[in-house]
C-alpha cells in the first residue's frame, strides 16, 4: 500500500486537538510494515494535480488464486462530505493517477515523511 498526505493534513483540526492527538501517531505505525509506504507531500512542495484532487484511493485488485486469471479493473474510490463516489472510467482513472503521480514526485522520502510526521506529533503535544 502506499499512501501520500499533504503536509497540512495531519495539522488540520476540524474538531478540539485532544481527540486528534493520536491521529498522527497512529500515520506513522503502519510505515513500521514491509508492505506499507507512508509519504509526506511538505506545503512548500508547490501547486500539483493531486491538492485540487482531494481525498481518494484507487483501489487495485490482485490476481485471485485459484480463481479469476485477469483481475477485476482498478476503482478511485472519492469521499466528500456529503457521500463518496467510485470512479471507474478509464478516464476518471487515469486522471487519478495522474494526480497521484504528480504529488508522489514532489513527496518526501520515507524516512524524511516519518520525521515529518514525528515532529507533528511533537507540536500538537500539549502536556
Amino acid at each position: 500500500m502506499s499512501g501520500l498526505a499533504v503536509h497540512a493534513g495531519p495539522r488540520t483540526c476540524v474538531t478540539r486537538p485532544s481527540s486528534l492527538s493520536g491521529s498522527p501517531r497512529r500515520s506513522t505505525a503502519p510505515q513500521k510494515r514491509a508492505n506499507v509506504s507512508l509519504r509526506v507531500v511538505p506545503l512548500d512542495a508547490g501547486p500539483h494535480v493531486g491538492a485540487v484532487a482531494g481525498s481518494f484511493v484507487i483501489l487495485d485488485f490482485p490476481v485471485t488464486k485459484g480463481g479469476r486469471a485477469v483481475p477485476e479493473p482498478s476503482v478511485v474510490y472519492s469521499e466528500s462530505l456529503t457521500g463518496a463516489l467510485y470512479l471507474d472510467k478509464p478516464a476518471e482513472l487515469q486522471a487519478y493517477e495522474a494526480a497521484f503521480a504528480s504529488a508522489a514526485r514532489l513527496a518526501q522520502g520515507e524516512a524524511e515523511s516519518r520525521d515529518t510526521i514525528k515532529r507533528i506529533i511533537g507540536e500538537m503535544r500539549h502536556d
